[in-house]
């Protein structure tokens, strides 16, 4: 508007102050050294769950605003307001404050349980980098499984979402009640059944979670339950391996891949 064409720029962003001696009233008494320390973070902030930078990884139990799961259209199509739930959720927060994830209270406790334990027995001392405390590993757990998923961005959208699914905890029960389940391939510290006796992840640094790795370094013993990933060739792999463990084995060694 014309009228805006009279006001300078510093009138415009909001200072109500006197604008006259620009010209050296906003140098910096600290020179180029204050430049040099300021620290400017250019990635989208979300106000529901960041926090203030903290400059240390940390995890937090609070109240958090989620959208409700539905369609976002009315019966004739129409686009609607969605409906938002609240929640209590541990919400990851890496060193600039940003939450890299939420977590339920239940797979909180897990992964701190895993935790403790696996320092107890020493299984986190050869990992390199050398372990950092709970918070840190569960921020980068959760980042290192956001960049694996986004690595199926290539593929098809069903199979995409078949990859995010968690087998249900029920059916987990049911096959170690029933099906005399004890050990469970291709999971991850964010899923894993703790009530199993162990678990494998194809990623080493989730030995820090208890995880063993690398599930086909071993032949399949006793009764086991898989989930991997929707693969061809890793489900082929996986068959393959299965039946020379089998063929490797005693009968009481039949390896039973679910």
């Amino acid at each position: 508007m014309p009228e805006d064409q009279e006001i300078d720029n510093l009138t415009k962003q909001g200072y109500d102050g006197c604008t006259q001696l620009v010209e050296y009233m906003w140098d910096s008494s600290q020179g180029q050294n204050i430049r040099d320390k300021a620290i400017l973070i250019t990635d989208t902030v979300n106000p529901q769950a960041d926090i203030q930078p903290t400059w240390k990884c940390e995890i937090w139990v609070r109240d958090v605003d989620l959208l409700k799961p539905g369609s976002n259209k009315d019966s004739e199509g129409e686009p609607i307001i969605p409906e938002h739930i609240t929640c209590q959720a541990a919400c990851a927060y890496d060193i600039y404050g940003m939450c890299t994830g939420m977590l339920s209270l239940e797979r909180l406790n897990i992964l701190l349980h895993a935790y403790n334990q696996s320092k107890q027995i020493g299984l986190d001392s050869t990992t390199q980098p050398p372990v950092q405390d709970a918070a840190t590993e569960i921020v980068g757990l959760l980042q290192r499984y956001k960049l694996q998923m986004s690595s199926l961005n290539n593929i098809g959208k069903k199979a995409r979402d078949y990859n995010m699914y968690c087998t249900p905890r029920h059916i987990m029960t049911s096959l170690q009640k029933w099906a005399l389940v004890t050990k469970q391939k291709f999971a991850s510290p964010l899923d894993f059944d703790p009530s199993y006796q162990a678990y494998w992840s194809k990623n080493t640094r989730d030995t820090v979670f208890g995880a063993s790795t690398n599930a086909f370094d071993t032949k399949f013993t006793g009764f086991t339950f898989c989930h991997p990933n929707y693969c061809d060739n890793l489900l082929h792999s996986l068959v393959g391996h299965a039946l020379q463990s089998t063929n490797s084995g005693s009968y009481s060694n039949i390896p039973t891949p679910l």
